[in-house]
């Protein structure tokens, strides 16, 4: 049998996982966990576009349906260009491995969305190799009274900033009152939580880890990226084993992982250029 060019499916990205949480709140942030890997698997990819809980970069996509329908109801595409004269922020995923993104993707969803339930599906990538998640269920609630005024309390800043991504690396109005968050069920805990890691008093070296308490569910990999970050600042010789261990849980922090042991801390570079 003859292979024609046209036979051939280049390699390209891969959702091979997607995180998401119970239940969102309209009008705060939508973090999602998102597990980059190749398709084929094993393959290895050069150039691929990188999202962060600041900035989506173009790189990521949503398609929308109401529950029970065929046709979806929104969509909006990854809009990436991976270019090496352009400076986009990318990165390289080695056969074999696969990389973990935290990516808040509020930005995405239309202005009129209402509470309830959507199914939805995650885009990633650069076209044209953009690769889709399986369709899974999103559920969205109005906001109590309590996090009303905690969102207008923020809306100065976050408006400043221009997002909540954004804002959590900016340093606050009123550094006097910046402080963790100490709620499980608080839905900027994230966000507020990295924005005292890198804004707040202590040194890293002298943070209680205990703070990493108040994150679980879909930021569950990121408190343990979080206490390697920490450990890394007050134990260094500890570091390398626990780095060991997070690998083994999580081998898509391994990038993460190996930039801290190269003294490329994401945090530490965040608190040296605040």
């Amino acid at each position: 049998m003859e292979v024609s060019a046209a036979d051939i499916t280049p390699p390209g990205p891969a959702l091979v996982g997607v995180d998401v949480e119970p239940e969102y709140v309209l009008g705060f942030p939508v973090y999602v966990g998102i597990t980059i890997g190749s398709a084929p698997p094993g393959a290895s990819l050069m150039r691929l576009p990188l999202p962060s809980p600041a900035a989506l970069r173009g790189a990521i996509g949503l398609r929308l349906w109401r529950p029970g329908e065929a046709e979806p109801f929104f969509e909006e595409a990854p809009t990436a260009v991976v270019d090496p004269e352009l400076s986009a922020p990318s990165f390289r995923l080695p056969a074999g491995e696969v990389r973990r993104l935290l990516v808040e993707i509020s930005e995405l969803l239309p202005d009129d969305l209402a509470a309830g339930a959507v199914d939805g599906v995650l885009l990633y990538g650069a076209p044209p190799h953009v690769a889709e998640s399986a369709r899974g269920r999103l559920l969205f609630r109005e906001p109590t009274d309590a996090e009303r005024a905690s969102l207008d309390e923020l809306r100065p800043e976050v408006e400043a900033a221009g997002s909540f991504g954004r804002w959590l690396r900016r340093p606050p109005f009123d550094p006097s009152r910046l402080a963790p968050p100490t709620d499980r069920g608080d839905p900027l805990r994230y966000p507020r939580l990295i924005k005292y890691l890198i804004h707040g008093p202590e040194g890293l070296d002298t943070v209680d880890p205990a703070l990493l308490n108040v994150l679980g569910g879909v930021f569950a990999p990121e408190a343990y990226g979080l206490a390697a970050e920490l450990l890394a600042a007050r134990d260094p010789g500890a570091f390398a084993g626990y780095a060991q261990q997070v690998k083994a849980a999580y081998p898509g922090l391994a990038a993460w992982m190996d930039a801290i042991a190269a003294g490329q801390s994401e945090i530490a570079w965040a608190r040296s250029h605040r």
